[in-house]
């Protein structure tokens, strides 16, 4: 198991010694930078002392409690234990007991073994919302990822089971992942790791958050955005390229505009890739709702032979789907490409053993850079057809496919994404996490249009401004009654929702894309002017941040 760094460390040993006196505070682990911007954050706010250590010895004895002694695994419940009780916490190189944390409150939390760092936040985020601590066993990658499949080819008209029975399988076996989780009565869960638990145990409102990547991040964004004089969800996009019937977006305009937000749609034609990949990633909305047909697309089998940098011929294949996007040239299309590496040297990538075994050396580096270079770009020399490129999770809009890839959302936002489309929880819940969004619902398996617009219209009615993971759940009872149907899963921290403020919508947003235009400028002034293709990408985001920031100050005049 790869062990933290020594500041992870000792952020981990001295996390509770803020709470040995009311007005100290000590920080661990941080550069001097870091401590100094949360010193003049707190002074700011808060008549306390503050210090920075980075060993037990800088800590006064006066302000030392008995220390909790714990072991080298578990660490979480040891942690959230030793910060309960307001203790140290050292670990030995020895098992820590079997033990969970209960809650004080109705809400546990329920984390994946195998990344330590996951179970710190996780101990943190249980702190916060004094809620309870139960740890499961990690899972295995290649199980979950077969589990997924489960759920993803659930209505496969090949399967040996029906739909119902594929649904109680599923439901089982993430159970025999689980154990028996003491979850108190009218309780509510965040399920931390990799996969979507809360699918059974349909009689608690749930969460989600993903080990991996930046679990920190979507804490931190999910509970920023519900502190005091936030602004909530006021600016809303609904996009809908008329897929697939989607009454739940004019029902939207009807709920949402009587609470005075500020709504822009993306409809028809003008839910076109070129104009909603702009809106997805530089717009600075604080909800999307996205109505259209999302799954695996088809595409291309290409294979590379070349020589690496070490003399060593290698043979690598991939699957590509692609997507096509206009630009200001009727003549020149932009290419979106979704790639998912196959195997490597007759290696099955997927093949964990066998891979292990395989030397890979610079062959990674090597073809990425290939592909890069423009004078010298490698080609493949097989190309085949596929009906599937698994993990692609397209989203059908007029004309193409959307393959979401970036990295960023909403002007480097943290907006509220409601993907109401078939299949969307599939690799999209994970990517726009990680891209910015603090929560996002999405389904397991296919929803037929009628089902999709009343689940999420009773989320934006009659739940509406109840806590995220609650208004799903009570949608979800709503629609299915006590049918084991419940295809929406939501990600996210669990105290948030769904609200508007009063505020100058319009104004803010002309604020936000000012902002956003300065840093894309200076960005333009410090690029190399040799690097032609960031430079464009650069000019191209200037412009579209230009035109809309001119759109809302003409609505100022």
């Amino acid at each position: 198991m790869q062990r933290p760094d020594h500041k992870l460390e000792v952020l981990r040993r001295y996390n509770a010694v803020g709470r040995t006196r009311a007005n100290t505070v000590f920080m661990a682990g941080l550069p001097d930078a870091g401590f100094q911007a949360m010193d003049q954050s707190l002074s700011a706010r808060k008549n306390m002392t503050r210090h920075c250590i980075s060993s037990f010895s800088d800590i006064p004895s006066s302000n030392r409690l008995p220390t909790l002694v714990w072991g080298n695994d578990r660490i979480g419940a040891g942690l959230l234990k030793a910060l309960r009780a307001g203790q140290m916490i050292t670990f030995e190189d020895r098992p820590s007991p079997y033990e969970w944390v209960a809650s004080q409150n109705k809400h546990i939390v329920v984390c994946e073994e195998g990344e330590d760092l996951s179970q710190v936040i996780a101990a943190n985020y249980a702190f916060a919302l004094d809620a309870g601590l139960f740890l499961i066993p990690e899972v295995d990658k290649d199980q979950a990822e077969d589990l997924l499949e489960g759920f993803y080819r659930l209505y496969d008209r090949d399967s040996d089971l029906s739909p119902a029975d594929a649904q109680k399988k599923l439901t089982q076996e993430l159970l025999n992942l689980c154990g028996s989780i003491p979850v108190p009565d009218g309780g509510t869960v965040t399920f931390i790791g990799k996969l979507p638990f809360g699918f059974a145990y349909p009689e608690y409102p749930s969460t989600h958050l993903f080990e991996y990547p930046d679990l920190g991040c979507a804490v931190v964004n999910g509970f920023a955005a519900e502190q005091p004089r936030t602004p909530g969800t006021g600016v809303v996009v609904l996009v809908d390229p008329s897929t697939t019937a989607a009454p739940e977006i004019q029902a939207a305009v009807d709920l949402l505009e009587p609470r005075r937000a500020f709504i822009r749609v993306y409809q028809d034609r003008a839910a076109n890739v070129r104009d909603v990949s702009a809106m997805m990633e530089h717009f600075p909305y604080d909800l999307l709702i996205i109505a259209t047909h999302c799954g695996d697309s088809d595409g291309y089998r290409w294979t590379y032979d070349f020589t690496d940098s070490e003399g060593h011929h290698r043979t690598f294949v991939v699957d590509i789907a692609v997507g096509f996007a206009s630009t200001d040239d009727p003549n020149i299309v932009k290419v979106g490409q979704y790639m998912r590496y196959i195997s490597l040297d007759g290696v099955d990538w997927t093949d964990r053993a066998a891979k292990a075994k395989l030397y890979v050396g610079k062959a990674l580096h090597v073809f990425n850079n290939r592909l890069a270079d423009e004078q010298n770009k490698l080609e493949p020399t097989k190309k085949e057809n596929v009906d599937r490129v698994v993990g692609s999770a397209a989203l059908k809009m007029h004309g193409s496919n959307l393959l979401f890839a970036q990295h960023t959302m909403a002007g480097v936002g943290t907006p509220i994404v409601i993907n109401n489309a078939c299949l969307s929880w599939h690799r999209l819940a994970g990517n726009m996490t990680y891209a910015g969004a603090r929560a996002y619902v999405g389904t397991l398996f296919p929803v037929t249009s009628s089902e999709a617009a009343e689940v999420i219209t009773k989320v934006l009615d009659g739940h509406w401004e109840k806590l995220l993971p609650v208004a799903l759940w009570s949608a979800q009872r709503d629609v299915y009654g006590s049918n084991l149907r419940r295809p929406y899963v939501v990600a996210g921290v669990f105290p948030q929702r769904l609200r508007i403020e009063t505020r100058d919508y319009p104004a803010r947003i002309a604020e936000q894309l000012s902002t956003s235009l300065r840093g894309y400028r200076q960005m333009l002034a410090e690029t190399d002017k040799a690097q032609t293709k960031r430079v464009n990408a650069v000019e191209d985001i200037i412009k579209y941040l230009q035109g809309e920031l001119d759109h809302f100050k003409s609505m100022e005049a």
